[in-house]
C-alpha cells in the first residue's frame, strides 16, 4: 500500500469517533452529506433523499448488482438492499470500516443481498462485466488516480451498466494562491490528493469508455449538511486541541477536524461545489 492509501486508512481510523458522534445527531451511520429539498427538516431525511436521488438517476432495477466503491460503514449498501431486490457489494480500503459494515448488514440488510470487501476500488478483485451499477458516494475524492478508478469501474461493468458519482468538485483549476492554500489545508487534512472540476471528471469518464455523461451542481441542496459539518468541527476544535495538549488527540485527528472547518470556509468562498455525475457504459 502506498503512502496515500495509508493516509486514507489512518484518517478514517482516527476520526471514527467523530463520525460516530455525528451518527447520533443524524440517526444514521452514513458518512456523507445529504440533500435538503424544500421541507426537509432532519439529517436522517436528507440522507435518505440523496440515496433515493442516486438510485433513481442510476435507474437501478430489481435483480441488478450494485458495487458501492468506497462504501464507508456500509449505510448505502444496507439502504439499497432494504428498498430494492438487488445485490450490493461494498468496497472500502479501511479494514475497520469493512468489519463494521458487515456487522451493520447482519443487523439490518436483507439476508444474502449484501457483501463487503476490503480493497482498493481502483485495483479490485471484482470480475470483468459482473456489476450493473457502480455507485461512488464521496469516494473518488480520495482516489490518487481518478482516471484509473473510472477505468476500473468500466471494466467491472456489464454492457449498458451505469455510473453514479456524488462528490465535492473544485470550481476551477486556475485558483488564486490564497484559494489554493485553503483548499490544500482542507485536502491534506482529509487525506484527499486533489479534486477534479466537473469538466475534468466528465472528460475522464468519457476517456474510460462512458457515454451520456452528465454532471449536475446540487451544492444548494447539500449546503445544510456541509455547513453543519463545518460548524460542528469548529465548535469541537477547542476541546480537541486541549486534549491534544495532553496526548489524547493525535495530529491526524486535529488535522481532520480542521479540515472540516476549512471545507466549509472554502465552500463559502466558492472554491468548490457538490455535484452528481451520471454516465452509461458505452
Amino acid at each position: 500500500m502506498n503512502a496515500l492509501p495509508r493516509r486514507v486508512v489512518a484518517f478514517y481510523r482516527e476520526t471514527d469517533w467523530m463520525f460516530r458522534t455525528l451518527e447520533i445527531w443524524r440517526r444514521s451511520p452514513a458518512m456523507h452529506a445529504g440533500l435538503w429539498p424544500a421541507g426537509t427538516r432532519s439529517h436522517h431525511k436528507a440522507l435518505d433523499t440523496i440515496n433515493r436521488e442516486l438510485l433513481e438517476r442510476a435507474n437501478i432495477q430489481p435483480g441488478e448488482t450494485v458495487l458501492d466503491a468506497g462504501c464507508g460503514a456500509g449505510s448505502s449498501v444496507v439502504w439499497l438492499t432494504n428498498r430494492m431486490a438487488v445485490s450490493a457489494i461494498g468496497m472500502t480500503i479501511v479494514p475497520d470500516q469493512a468489519r463494521r459494515a458487515a456487522t451493520l448488514a447482519r443487523r439490518g440488510a436483507v439476508p444474502g443481498r449484501a457483501a463487503f470487501l476490503c480493497g482498493d476500488y481502483a485495483r479490485s478483485a471484482i470480475a470483468d462485466s459482473s456489476v450493473d451499477v457502480v455507485w461512488a458516494l464521496e469516494s473518488i475524492c480520495h482516489a490518487p488516480d481518478k482516471p484509473a478508478m473510472l477505468a476500473e469501474a468500466r471494466r467491472a461493468m456489464r454492457p449498458g451498466g451505469r455510473l453514479i458519482i456524488a462528490d465535492r468538485m473544485r470550481r476551477r483549476r486556475d485558483e488564486t494562491p490564497s484559494g489554493n492554500a485553503l483548499l490544500r489545508r482542507w485536502l491534506d487534512g482529509w487525506a484527499m490528493p486533489d479534486l477534479f472540476t466537473p469538466a475534468e471528471l466528465a472528460a475522464a469518464a468519457e476517456s474510460a469508455g462512458f457515454v451520456d455523461v452528465q454532471v449536475e451542481d446540487v451544492t444548494t441542496l447539500a449546503w445544510p449538511s456541509l455547513r453543519f459539518l463545518g460548524l460542528f468541527a469548529g465548535t469541537s476544535l477547542p476541546a480537541a486541541l486541549a486534549l491534544r495538549a495532553i496526548g489524547l488527540q493525535s495530529a491526524v485527528q486535529i488535522a481532520g477536524i480542521r479540515g472540516c472547518v476549512d471545507q466549509y470556509r472554502s465552500l463559502r468562498r466558492g472554491l468548490w461545489g457538490y455535484h452528481i455525475l451520471t454516465a452509461r457504459a458505452g
